[in-house]
């Protein structure tokens, strides 16, 4: 960050080198410091915490538990912290016209992505000019949802599917069109090999599909009232979609009602159309009372949409 003060513990730095490197001497010359310095800085931020982040042996050093999962948090807030630092930067010199879109694994953004050089087009036409600026995020419950909830803050919009009548976040949703409900098949169950043009719901006889929590939206409702009628099908809750919950399904063989909004959803799934007329509805998710510059981005992908 040349120099920059920044937000966070700078021995961090250090500790997340010697986890790559799997070496203090090889950590401490990629931050170009003595290896006395670098290890000083390691323990005395596991004395002063009173953790372990490594083993240490003659071979290197190596995370403990809690050392993977500091690193994990750690990348987390550095990353947040730069991106406050950058915000802050455009502000005190004025270039704040830049709108700051979450993207995360599982929700990619895509549609909007794809409507933004058109709209990109539409602002220049009219001598005006956006930065994009897209902002990575983990699926947990404390990234991509959690900043629905602040929207303004560390970003400024998403784009996700939504219901109209459960809208449970406080902010703005422009609608940008429906995508069908599909059905997601792991390579381990057998109608991953079906080649039929549409899953029938008589094909999903005797499966165990998961499914987000009634009452969060009315396509997944709909999706839920059908499937509940099928024989043999068991449903499983599930509170919100997250990798590890399709890492569960390529395990097991279960399917997962997917919200594919024109991706792909996971590497080991395959996503597949169902003989049902069930759609969600996807939109563009900005503050109740947006700045000037996303009341822009607003404007501009509301005449290209």
């Amino acid at each position: 960050m040349d120099g920059e003060a920044l937000m966070y513990d700078r021995r961090l730095d250090a500790i997340i080198a010697a986890a790559e490197c799997g070496s203090f001497n090889q950590a401490a010359r990629q931050l170009h410091l003595s290896a006395t310095a670098l290890i000083k800085q390691v323990t005395g931020f596991e004395n002063e915490y009173g953790i372990t982040l490594f083993t240490r042996s003659s071979n290197g050093v190596r995370l403990t538990t809690s050392g993977r999962a500091l690193i994990e948090d750690a990348k987390d807030l550095i990353r947040q912290s730069e991106q406050a630092l950058r915000h802050a930067h455009r502000l005190e010199h004025g270039q704040d016209m830049t709108v700051r879109l979450a993207i995360s694994m599982l929700r990619p953004a895509t549609p909007l992505l794809e409507l933004w050089p058109r709209a990109s087009a539409w602002l220049e036409q009219r001598g005006r000019h956006l930065r994009l600026e897209l902002v990575s995020m983990s699926d947990s419950p404390d990234g991509y949802m959690n900043a629905l909830d602040h929207l303004g803050e560390m970003v400024d919009v998403a784009a996700n599917g939504f219901s109209p009548k459960h809208q449970k976040y406080p902010c703005q949703v422009l609608k940008l069109g429906e995508y069908p409900l599909q059905m997601g098949v792991p390579a381990s169950n057998p109608l991953y090999a079906r080649p039929l043009p549409a899953l029938r719901l008589s094909d999903l006889e005797g499966q165990h599909i998961h499914i987000p929590q009634a009452g969060n939206n009315d396509a997944m409702d709909q999706a839920r009232d059908l499937l509940s009628k099928i024989p043999g099908v068991t449903l499983i809750d599930m509170e919100q979609y997250t990798f590890e919950e399709f890492n569960t399904c390529a395990a097991n063989g279960d399917l997962i009602v997917a919200r594919t909004f024109g991706t792909d959803i996971h590497p080991m799934m395959r996503t597949m159309p169902v003989e049902w007329n069930v759609s969600i509805d996807y939109g563009l998710f900005y503050p109740m009372t947006p700045s000037a510059a996303v009341k822009l981005f607003v404007e501009a992908i509301t005449a290209v949409r």
